[in-house]
């Protein structure tokens, strides 16, 4: 059984990384580069990859990107996971607290910006806790395969705001990190008062894969809500810390830095895929705040 496994994973391996020449080929035009689609390299990927690109394509655009070669490598990836002998019950406590959240994050923007004087997000049906309204497919694909990600943008009017679009807009912008760092200090306190113990309330190996225990539980919703705190605070689009950062920056910096907005979630892809260590820094803070609550 080990054996076919292995070779599995191997032959995702191979099939990821044929997405990935794929998506590096694309985007060769872009530096000016010329490529024939009658090119028999290109014609043999386009082949190999279609299969899993096309079903992904409806929800996988941002404007213009097409990320549904992305979106295919990170699922790969998580599928290699699971099959490598990942927990089911591991993947059971992220999709728990990924749901929660993710809700309360994103219901946290609409919520201040009503407060704020500004309804589009209520008229919209986003001033709600149902995660169907809040979810993002690569977002949420992007956490369960490499442990962060976003949600659905609520959208705000930043000139119906009381307080100014530029510190309206931060001041909606902060709420969803803040309300994740709430969350965090919330399922922090019965581990930090005994109430749960860090031990396995199951006996049973078997059940364990399935099932997650209650401190497993916890120990997810905090660690998933303290990435999404630190990673939400990066000053990229569609990141709430491009928001904050643009309404403390005074004009004409803010305008010069607001024109970066429509290449934020191709810079993000990129910092997050290619080797820039980004996710080494964001797991060393994460886990600096995660042990200082718990």
């Amino acid at each position: 059984m080990n054996y076919i496994t292995n070779i599995l994973i191997l032959l995702l391996e191979v099939l990821k990384w044929l997405v990935l020449a794929r998506v590096l080929l694309s985007w060769l035009p872009m530096a000016g580069a010329r490529i024939s689609p009658y090119n028999p390299v290109i014609q043999f990927l386009t082949r190999v990859t279609d299969p899993i690109l096309r079903p992904l394509r409806p929800f996988s655009r941002m404007g213009t990107m097409d990320f549904s070669p992305i979106i295919a490598f990170f699922i790969i990836g998580f599928v290699q996971k699971i099959l490598g002998g990942m927990p089911i019950s591991q993947l059971v406590a992220l999709a728990i607290s990924l749901t929660i959240a993710f809700s309360v994050h994103e219901f946290s923007h609409a919520w201040v910006a009503y407060k704020s004087g500004d309804s589009t997000a209520k008229n919209q049906g986003r001033l709600t806790m149902n995660p169907l309204k809040h979810l993002d497919v690569l977002g949420t694909i992007m956490v369960l395969a490499v442990g962060f990600g976003w949600a659905k943008p609520v959208p705000v009017n930043p000139y119906a705001l009381r307080s100014g679009p530029k510190a309206g807009m931060a001041t909606v912008a902060v709420a969803g990190p803040l309300s994740n760092l709430a969350l965090a200090i919330l399922a922090a306190i019965p581990l930090r008062l005994g109430v749960i113990e860090s031990t396995s309330i199951f006996s049973s190996g078997l059940l364990d894969f399935f099932i997650p225990t209650m401190p497993q539980l916890f120990f997810t919703f905090i660690w998933l809500n303290v990435i999404l705190l630190v990673f939400n605070l990066l000053p990229i689009a569609p990141l709430d810390g491009f928001k904050v950062l643009l309404g403390f920056l005074p004009y004409p910096a803010s305008e010069a830095f607001r024109k970066s907005e429509p290449f934020g979630p191709l810079i993000l892809l990129l910092l997050v895929f290619l080797p820039t260590g980004l996710t080494t820094l964001l797991s060393s803070i994460t886990n600096w705040i995660v042990g200082i609550l718990i």
